[in-house]
């Protein structure tokens, strides 16, 4: 009995039309449908869509099932292939998802977002707890970073699915602020409706009473119905039904539900029994032809018990497959089925899809259930699945590895092996504490050398990857210690040692990590652990303070990545030569470095990089006094890496925003990223010591407590002058704690401060702001107004803008010491203007007070009477991003044309949404337009 039309859902239809109008208007859009089983989300998603056409919007649908999650991106893919109207250009050239998952979900949005400047598109997702793992890594990327497109994203999910990447997927997007909408029982009203609307009749005292003991769920009341129409159609008079209804728990639907289906098929005959078991064992859209190959038969022999399940509704036709018209019926049909037989089925369909060439991960499944002696041909089949899904969904590989273990129980011979490869897809997949969890069990059980020196070499370089630096250290350590470790593992063990320890050990041990991963590496042409020893190298030199050879190690690791390509190419070593020439004021090089480098790392679909490439570039624009720009950098970086869940730069990341905050004068917004950044640390997440210390120090001197904030540099000045790389990364750094070590009366401090900076600028004496920072260092400390003039001449030559700023301020106040008020004032009033400039409101607002003007002196400027919105309140950056996309242009099609990544300029975006009061791109063109009317009416 199908139910006709939807009943007491007309305010979540509502909300969902909202959403629809919205979209077609050209504002995007996401809105999550929960609830139990048969609640009646299907039938919601299924109006959705109808009113969609209504509207003219495109919709593509797909709905998950229990094996997606072995098939990379099935789900998402699934919407655009089966029975869609929409029309995505080159579509089908997108590739393989194991070659690349994260080029393809960049390929697909970008593929999406062209596809909506032509028209609005409803995307809708039945079944999401199911999904695969790449498609929900998919929703997490793709549904914030379509936001401002008119894409309308309609996802249901089971209310109790936990655990799931479906399910991790919607908790994360609701997090983010995407709207959640439960739908709960029906109430009494509108099950009465419910009733009449499926009987065709104001229903009786005793069938209102059995259908309202389902609890108000739709599905059950409408297989209860059925049941007793079925019954009321076999007898002639109505008082032959059994007194009092069918005593159904209604509590329990569970078990309701199973109870209710199994009397309404009970009229089916064997055969058709026998074609719904296959089906149900089977776990997705099948075929006649598979579900007879289950049961031996020829499947000219069920076409009958495929008319017969269709015309009772048990089944319905998905283009040339079968498939049932409930998840729940598929369900319980195979929770009624005896365990025995279940499992015979499942070994016929490993025999029945390896006929078919089903992939292996499906038939891996099978092999799971259906098995019950593992040889070793069998282990080696699913050893050999599990490897293969890794490559795509590392989470899902790491649950079949994990099933097959206790399958094989603790004795079988290839145990070692195979938990060694489910310990690093756990840790690769962000799973720690199950990783270092089996990873020691497994340990204390016993291995061959060699095995547990890759063991410990994969779990310490997952955890590296996720930021557990500590972690990775011990891991290598005991790698190391190990007898007859293959020369091949020691110099991976060392490199990933070397990189670990620049964050949580010395310099020393992290040089000399490096130095023997680069030796023994070298020998056995072992390229990856070269590059990324040398570029370890690198990063020692820079933070010992020789930037010339910290720059020539990271161009040599470099061209030996450019030489070899491949697995070389991926550790991206230009992270770190552009780290390098920033140090050295080679800011047009680093840029255009960091530029390439990034293109690279989108086309490998290296996204453990791109927090990385985010946070440098941030630094960069941090040192130019671009500080819009580099607000926009760092929290791409950081919602990138929140999205794809690696935190390991979530530290330096929310350290940055903090510091960035600080300039701007919002001191409570600086707290709370300071705050996020310590909570972070507290959970393992590593950093270098620089980025939470002189943080602190900095909101500590803000917030009026000089010599607290000295107090906490405690651990950064004794590391001087071996460890300099705060003052390689900010060289203003070493005048701006001179100067707060004079006003906590530590001068001492100061002296060791000066000396260890001008040691710095020596060594590295082609530097101009090092030059420059050094000669300002020692006019603060000495009281010296010829060296600060020096120091404002010498920053001429340096792009730190607010360097000089700061020099400027100096100057100007030494010489309102001296009495040479005119003259300082010219100075302050230079300084302010550079302040101001770079948005350095807190400084800005500080000079203002040298200058005798109340603070926010400079008039806001306002806006025109025919223009409401000025272009001055959008930086030069959100300009540009602004017209291109008024041209028409996408996200990605922007970032090509600026040098940019796409979070960037999703990130620009965001900010100029948000000081216009705008939603969506349709709205942002609208403005665009406007402005360049008035501006020509005013010509």
């Amino acid at each position: 009995m199908a139910q006709t039309r939807m009943v007491g859902r007309d305010a979540e239809m509502a909300r969902i039309r909202t959403g629809l109008d919205k979209v077609a208007a050209g504002t995007g859009g996401c809105l999550v449908v929960e609830g139990a089983p048969g609640i009646g989300k299907s039938r919601l998603l299924t109006a959705a869509t109808v009113y969609a056409t209504e509207l003219g919007v495109a919709t593509a649908v797909g709905r998950a099932t229990t094996l997606d999650h072995i098939a990379p991106l099935s789900t998402l893919l699934g919407a655009f292939r089966d029975d869609s109207s929409v029309v995505i250009d080159d579509f089908d050239q997108l590739g393989d998802p194991a070659v690349n998952r994260f080029w393809l979900i960049d390929q697909l949005g970008g593929r999406l977002e062209r596809y909506v400047t032509r028209c609005p598109l409803l995307i809708v997702i039945d079944n999401v707890q199911w999904a695969d793992e790449l498609t929900a890594l998919a929703l997490r990327l793709l549904v914030p970073s379509l936001a401002s497109s008119p894409v309308f994203w309609l996802l249901s999910c089971r209310t109790a699915a936990t655990g799931s990447p479906g399910r991790s997927a919607v908790d994360l997007l609701i997090q983010e602020g995407v709207e959640p909408m439960e739908l709960g029982p029906l109430d009494d009203e509108a099950v009465q409706t419910l009733c009449a609307v499926l009987l065709g009749s104001r229903p009786d005292r005793r069938l209102l009473g059995l259908a309202r003991r389902s609890a108000g769920n739709p599905f059950l009341i409408e297989e209860l119905l059925s049941r007793q129409v079925d019954l009321r159609r076999s007898v002639q008079r109505a008082e032959d039904l059994p007194s009092g209804g069918e005593r159904v728990g209604a509590p329990d639907l569970s078990a309701g539900f199973v109870k209710a289906v199994q009397r309404h098929l009970q009229c089916l005959s064997p055969d058709a029994h026998r074609l719904l078991e296959a089906g149900a064992v089977l776990g997705r859209p099948f075929t006649v032809h598979e579900a007879a190959g289950l049961w031996g038969r020829r499947a000219v022999e069920l076409v009958a018990a495929a008319e017969e399940a269709l015309r009772q509704d048990a089944l319905m036709e998905t283009g040339t497959e079968l498939s049932f018209r409930h998840d729940l019926i598929r369900e319980s049909v195979l929770s009624a089925m005896p365990g025995p037989v279940r499992k015979v089925l499942h070994r016929e369909a490993v025999t029945v899809l390896r006929a078919e060439n089903r992939p292996a991960s499906e038939i891996a499944e099978h092999l799971l259930y259906g098995s019950s002696q593992w040889n070793s041909q069998t282990v080696d089949a699913l050893h050999s699945t599990i490897r293969q899904l890794a490559r795509t969904a590392p989470s899902t590989a790491a649950d079949l590895a994990l099933r097959t273990l206790k399958a094989i129980g603790d004795h079988h011979t290839a145990r070692p092996h195979l938990a060694a490869e489910a310990v690093v897809l756990l840790a690769a997949a962000g799973r720690l504490a199950e990783a270092q969890e089996l990873g020691e069990a497994t340990l204390e059980a016993g291995m061959p050398p060699e095995t547990e020196a890759m063991l410990l070499y994969g779990v310490a370089s997952a955890f590296k990857h996720a930021g557990r630096d500590d972690t990775a250290v011990r891991y290598t350590r005991r790698a190391l210690e190990l007898p007859n470790v293959a020369t091949l593992v020691r110099a991976q063990v060392l490199a990933i040692q070397a990189h670990a320890l620049l964050n949580v050990g010395t310099l020393e041990e992290a040089r000399s990590a490096a130095d023997q991963a680069v030796q023994i590496a070298r020998s056995s042409t072992e390229n990856p652990s070269v590059a990324l020893g040398i570029a370890a190298q690198s990063i020692s030199a820079q933070a010992s303070g020789d930037i010339s050879t910290a720059i020539t190690l990271a161009g040599e690791a470099v061209q030996v990545a450019d030489e070899h390509g491949g697995a070389v190419a991926q550790i991206h070593p230009r992270l770190w030569l552009g780290s390098a020439m920033t140090a050295a004021d080679r800011f047009t090089e680093a840029a255009a470095v960091y530029e390439y480098g990034q293109r690279e790392a989108h086309r490998f679909g290296t996204a453990w990089s791109h927090p990385l490439w985010h946070y440098h570039r941030a630094e960069l624009w941090l040192a130019r006094g671009l500080l819009d720009d580099a607000v926009v950098e760092a929290e791409a970086g950081l919602r990138i890496a929140e999205r794809l869940t690696t935190m390991a730069m979530g530290v330096p990341l929310l350290a940055i925003l903090s510091r960035l905050a600080l300039l701007s004068g919002d001191l409570a917004l600086a707290r709370a990223r300071l705050d996020g950044a310590r909570r972070l640390a507290e959970q393992g997440i590593g950093s270098r010591i620089e980025d939470l210390t002189w943080t602190t120090a900095l909101l500590q001197e803000a917030e009026g407590h000089p010599e607290g904030a000295v107090a906490t540099l405690k651990p950064l000045i004794a590391a001087l002058p071996t460890r300099v790389l705060l003052f390689t990364q900010e060289p203003g750094a070493a005048p701006r704690l001179v100067r707060l070590a004079l006003k906590a009366g530590a001068r001492d401090v100061a002296c060791a401060v000066a000396d260890a900076f001008s040691a710095l600028s020596r060594r590295n004496p082609g530097c101009p702001s090092l030059a420059a920072a050094d000669a300002h260092t020692r006019g603060l400390l000495e009281d010296d107004t010829a060296m600060l003039r020096a120091a404002v001449e010498a920053y001429q030559d340096s792009s730190r803008t607010p360097l000089r700023a700061e020099a400027l301020e100096d100057l100007g106040r030494a010489l309102q010491r001296s009495g040479h008020r005119h003259e300082a004032v010219d100075f302050i009033r230079e300084a302010h203007g550079l302040f101001t400039a770079a948005g350095m409101r807190i400084d800005a607002d500080r000079v203002c007070e040298r200058l005798d003007r109340p603070q926010n002196a400079r008039p806001a400027p306002q806006p025109s009477r025919r223009v409401p919105l000025a272009w001055s309140q959008l930086t030069l950056s959100e300009v540009k991003v602004a017209q291109l996309v008024a041209e028409g242009l996408t996200n990605r099609e922007v970032a090509t044309r600026l040098f940019l990544s796409p979070h960037t300029v999703d990130s620009h975006l965001r900010h100029i949404f948000s000081k216009l009061g705008l939603s969506s791109r349709v709205a942002l063109t609208r403005w665009v337009i406007e402005q360049d009317t008035a501006k020509k009416a005013e010509v």
